[in-house]
């Protein structure tokens, strides 16, 4: 019987890969290769495993019931994420949504990134269609929310629509060189706040857009209005609606010319530079975020430090009670601060870490009837 070690499509890939012959994944590889297809690199992520041929890229989910999902090359790659100690993350467009490989080696990464690309020609970051036609995916992600928007403005006719970045809190998330978008896929409506903060960093640029999967305030909806912005619903199927005038023009009008081809250096390099701000400002915002829990933790400690100091007449069961724990979920509350540096956190893990530590601190604050 042939597996993965025996099988010249196979035996130069699987050394050192994590794969194991007779595994449900093995069995369908071998079955679903053609007879002169060699494998190129075999490689496990989690939940993910993935063979990479000269035409394709096979990934399965899952251990005992795997399903399995084939890209063509070149591989339609809509960004990278953060790069850690443990790892890089790529994340692909696939038809049932966006698909995020965590925790990749810099080879597997290399190798992934390679086969995105198209020879000879360059290829925009976020590429997924040409201009002038959308065809709504199915949203379950913030990420495919992103590609949606990507796929929606260059129908516009911004067939230069790119997104960012990884991640989608604040800041511009899909970029083009005549518009910029951001990009909420939240439940609730969106206010006039991220609105007026697109306002707010994008003066430079013609056409303000924003996509919302949960609508938009009536405050929202004045302020784009007043100032221009193109405000677009976009539902779970992936169908994109105009909800205001400028949406309504701007879906009518004659596509723009496309941009001037640039260098895949140039672009690669604004593409790197756009990260590295847009991780700059996101870090600066965790920072803020943990600064304020440290100060209810110091106003917590002070607090302990002045009823410590009462004569102990003063002191009850209830009072010495409410210390132990307000001491203990502060300790927690700073352990939960210095994980969320730890570099394995994304800034998602980084977000909730701090999330939890105001939690604990406000919980703390409230056993010593502190305000809040």
């Amino acid at each position: 019987m042939s597996n993965l070690r025996s099988d010249p499509r196979t035996s130069d890939a699987v050394r050192g890969s994590g794969w194991t012959s007779g595994s449900p994944q093995a069995e369908q590889l071998l079955s679903r290769l053609g007879a002169g297809e060699r494998v190129e690199l075999l490689f496990v992520a989690p939940g993910y495993q993935g063979a990479l041929t000269a035409r394709r890229l096979l990934l399965w989910r899952g251990i005992f019931r795997v399903r399995c999902t084939e890209l063509r090359r070149p591989l339609p790659l809509s960004g990278s994420g953060s790069r850690s100690a443990f790892g890089e993350i790529l994340v692909l467009d696939a038809p049932e949504g966006a698909m995020e490989l965590k925790l990749l080696t810099r080879r597997v990464a290399s190798a992934l990134a390679a086969a995105g690309r198209v020879s000879g020609t360059p290829r925009a970051e976020g590429s997924t269609g040409a201009a002038g036609s959308y065809h709504p995916r199915v949203i379950r992600t913030w990420q495919d929310a992103e590609l949606a928007a990507v796929d929606h403005m260059r129908g516009l006719g911004f067939a230069d629509a790119r997104v960012t970045g990884a991640g989608a809190d604040g800041g511009i998330d899909v970029f083009a060189r005549d518009a910029v978008a951001q990009v909420k896929h939240h439940s609730q409506p969106i206010g006039v706040g991220p609105v007026r903060e697109l306002r707010g960093v994008a003066d430079a640029h013609q056409h303000l857009l924003f996509y919302a999967s949960g609508g938009y305030t009536a405050a929202a909806r004045q302020f784009a209005d007043e100032r221009k912005a193109a405000l677009y619903s976009l539902a779970e199927s992936g169908r994109v609606t105009p909800l205001n005038e400028t949406a309504t023009r701007l879906s009518a009008r004659s596509a723009p010319a496309p941009a001037p081809a640039s260098g895949w250096t140039q672009a690669s390099a604004w593409g790197r530079g756009a990260a590295a701000e847009r991780a700059s400002r996101r870090a600066a915002e965790l920072d803020a975020q943990r600064q304020t829990v440290l100060r209810l933790i110091a106003r917590v400690r002070a607090h302990t430090s002045e009823v410590h100091a009462l004569p102990s007449n003063r002191y009850t069961k209830d009072r010495i009670k409410a210390l132990k724990a307000a001491h203990k979920l502060t300790e927690r509350a700073e352990s939960l601060l210095a994980t969320s540096r730890a570099d394995f956190q994304t800034h998602g893990g980084r977000k909730q870490l701090i999330a939890l530590a105001d939690e604990k601190a406000r919980e703390a604050a409230l056993k010593l009837a502190l305000r809040v």
